[in-house]
């Protein structure tokens, strides 16, 4: 049987799961700080520019590489973004027991390891990159960062979404 409690996610929170809006928090601060700060460091002959993942997605705009620019900027910017930002909503402000939030956060957990599109797409540059002659990458903590960030955010939507569907 689903709950009948309402409010916040926050007021059905029990034990670990009391820290779970702080988790959001700290996630959100962390995705945003390895949004920008560098992720990848490419070296060619004796020129090495670092780029965060906000450069890496703009970049494909400049290349006039559209496609590649909305899968991004949706899967590694705008959805990481939108997923946290529901669940702080979720934890701290909206009534629960609406008929909404439980789909809405199964389909954020559902969807959200699309998140880590841009770590791929980082990981096959620097493949790419390392196999040409006198060309390297590295991946830099911006990387790091935001793959920790998603991962904890990954796991705070899925602990939301088992909160939103337990007893109350």
């Amino acid at each position: 049987m689903r709950s009948t409690k309402s409010g916040p996610l926050s007021g059905r929170a029990q034990g670990f799961e009391k820290l779970l809006g702080l988790i959001l928090l700290v996630s959100l601060a962390g995705l945003v700080a390895g949004l920008l700060l560098p992720a990848i460091t490419v070296r060619s002959f004796f020129i090495s520019q670092d780029f965060s993942l906000v450069e890496s997605v703009l970049a494909f705009l400049e290349e006039g590489e559209w496609f590649l620019f909305v899968i991004t900027s949706l899967f590694s910017i705008a959805f990481p973004v939108l997923k946290i930002m529901t669940g702080i909503v979720f934890w701290f402000f909206l009534d629960v027991s609406s008929a909404y939030v439980r789909p809405v956060l199964s389909w954020l957990t559902t969807f959200s390891k699309w998140s880590m599109l841009d770590i791929f797409i980082i990981a096959l540059i620097v493949l790419v990159a390392d196999g040409r002659l006198l060309t390297s990458a590295d991946i830099q903590i911006g990387a790091i960062v935001f793959s920790i960030a998603v991962l904890v955010s990954t796991w705070a939507t899925r602990r939301l979404s088992r909160l939103a569907e337990n007893k109350g």
